[in-house]
């Protein structure tokens, strides 16, 4: 379908949506004309060659009305999206290759006149509001999956806000200004083996070490890697579930420390995904967790921000420093 675009170079690409523009250039709103405009533009050209022929006033008029019909849309399309302010709100947990429901704020800055017919796309996936009513804003939810872990901006790159009001004749895009980083965290891969914690460090931690029995303070349910040492049989009898001691002493006891080293000894990707899931594993039980890269040390923590910076860690990691890019983030 052919483009057309305000003040376009004569060379320029044909495109079925629209490029992003740099941060300091203006943008001009991009239009493509549907199946239906199309219909509607032959015709009035049809009657306006008619017209010319034939000298017939009521095929003036129609013409005039058909143009004059057109015009309108147009105005009152531009001035519909203009209204239109986008936002996002992703959550706190983004893992490659696995949907997030990310919210979509649409705000009408307005304060007579109604949004309609408004849609907004994120990496070709679209959330479509029908009326916006003035000076409100309408929220819905939109499944976004990105491909792989690292840093992603969202921006008019990647954000499309377009509308077809208000008779479907053309689809009009307009820039939405968003811009805003979100860090994607490796897809956790279940990794069950225990060899993957840390189990001597040089004498500063052992992490799966038991104590003796008059230092248990308390159970907790069972988490894949914990030491047979470590589980109390009676509560597991008892509950009909497996139950892990807990024990006074330091958080290093009574939680685990990931070594990231031997996960990354084959596989990077791989590794970092099976890191990332005993990460989620332990927020999900309470269970304090550490990492250990090279000589660097993160102890074990149970608080859900501690293992959030764990994971973009994880999500950032590039085979440099692994702690410098924790405090990065």
């Amino acid at each position: 379908m052919k483009m057309f675009r305000r003040n376009a170079r004569p060379d320029a690409p044909r495109i079925d949506e629209p490029k992003a523009a740099p941060s300091n250039a203006r943008w001009r709103d991009v239009i493509r004309v549907r199946r239906s405009g199309t219909v509607y533009i032959l015709i009035s050209i049809v009657l306006g060659v008619i017209a010319v022929n034939s000298t017939n006033n009521l095929l003036y008029l129609t013409t005039t009305v058909l143009l004059g019909y057109m015009l309108g849309s147009g105005v009152a399309g531009r001035r519909n999206i203009r209204s239109a302010e986008v936002s996002f709100t992703f959550p706190d947990e983004i893992y490659a290759h696995v949907p997030c429901p990310v919210s979509v704020r649409v705000r009408n800055r307005n304060r007579f006149v109604s949004l309609f017919l408004i849609d907004v796309s994120l990496d070709g996936k679209s959330v479509f509001f029908g009326s916006v009513p003035p000076g409100q804003t309408e929220s819905k939810t939109l499944f976004v999956t990105f491909p792989a872990r690292g840093s992603r901006r969202v921006d008019d790159e990647n954000v499309r806000l377009s509308s077809i009001y208000p008779f479907n004749f053309f689809v009009r895009w307009w820039p939405t200004g968003c811009r805003e980083d979100v860090t994607v965290f490796p897809c956790p891969l279940r990794c069950g083996e225990e060899s993957a914690f840390v189990r001597e460090a040089n004498g500063e931690i052992d992490a799966a070490a038991p104590v003796g029995d008059t230092d248990v303070v308390g159970v907790r349910p069972y988490a894949d890697g914990d030491s047979m040492k470590r589980i109390h049989w009676k509560s597991s009898a008892r509950t009909g579930k497996l139950k892990t001691r807990l024990y006074d002493g330091s958080a290093a006891q009574n939680g685990r420390v990931i070594d990231l080293d031997r996960l990354l000894a084959g596989e990077t990707e791989r590794g970092l995904s099976m890191a990332a899931w005993m990460v989620t594993e332990s927020m999900k039980s309470g269970l304090a967790i550490g990492m250990r890269c090279r000589d660097r040390l993160i102890p074990p923590a149970p608080e859900r921000s501690h293992k959030l910076g764990l994971l973009r860690s994880l999500a950032l990691y590039s085979g440099q420093d692994f702690h410098a890019e924790r405090e990065a983030c």
